[in-house]
């Protein structure tokens, strides 16, 4: 009973005896508390990364500092604890995101090859597109990373080496149900298969769809962590995926196909 008389004595003060504007004031202060509860928990389901995380910062920093300029004691009192588990917090979700930046700030993880021409990177895209067209059709499962301008040597080295030149004939083999590299990803650099059966890391997100089996999440990971694109053909329906950016497109036509990998795939 004595807390419930303090916690009326503090409203009162608050609102200044309980005024017009007062009262307006702590409405606004709940409201705002209420709407920063649920945009936390809404971003730590999302699992925003890159300038996304960056502008969501510098607006705290802008909220923060109006809600200080007009005191809004509740808001304030919320802000200042946030900001004190934030940094933790920060720290378990993206402890994968900061590895990865140590070690691309302590190794160079830049790739210099590129397609020399227009046309070799029409044979690579055509190969891939009758592969994913022949394992689509049988609903042979393949996971297929292509580099961009991050090499993707830390997979490579503990893979199966193959350092072959890409054929269909080799990643069909390669994603044959039964074979020791089925299960695994193909890493291309170029025009050629540096290895197979590589272990990609599964995605954090909160938010993938639970229809998506490990290839999908695999592959949503290595383009969270890389800006390497894969492909996925699912082993239950035959559909095919993208991921890049920390972004999946799925069910894609094969003209939709290749009008990704014309995209992204780069020319010198």
């Amino acid at each position: 009973m004595e807390l419930f008389g303090d916690l009326i004595a503090m409203l009162q003060e608050y609102t200044k005896g309980w005024s017009v504007l007062g009262i307006i004031r702590l409405c606004i202060d709940f409201v705002l508390v209420a709407i920063t509860l649920f945009i936390i928990y809404k971003l730590l389901r999302a699992k925003i990364r890159g300038y996304k995380l960056l502008l969501i910062l510098l607006a705290f920093g802008f909220f923060y500092l109006l809600v200080f300029f007009f005191q809004l004691r509740f808001f304030l009192t919320l802000l200042n604890y946030l900001i004190f588990w934030s940094l933790g917090f920060l720290v378990i979700i993206y402890t994968q995101e900061i590895r990865h930046s140590l070690d691309s700030f302590f190794t160079s993880n830049k790739n210099v090859s590129f397609f020399s021409t227009k046309q070799e990177k029409r044979e690579i895209i055509n190969i891939l597109l009758s592969t994913i067209e022949y394992l689509s059709k049988r609903r042979m499962g393949a996971l297929i990373t292509i580099e961009r301008e991050e090499n993707l040597n830390s997979y490579i080295e503990k893979a199966i080496e193959i350092k072959g030149i890409i054929t269909q004939e080799l990643l069909t083999t390669i994603f044959t149900p039964g074979t020791a590299c089925h299960d695994g990803a193909v890493i291309i650099r170029k025009n050629k298969i540096m290895c197979a059966g590589a272990y990609l890391p599964s995605t954090d997100k909160y938010d993938v769809p639970k229809s998506l089996g490990t290839r999908h999440r695999a592959a949503l990971g290595i383009s969270e962590r890389s800006d390497a694109l894969t492909i996925v053909v699912s082993e239950e329906t035959g559909n095919i995926s993208v991921t890049i950016d920390g972004n999946i497109h799925m069910k894609l036509t094969p003209e939709r196909l290749e009008e990704m990998l014309d995209r992204y795939l780069i020319t010198k």
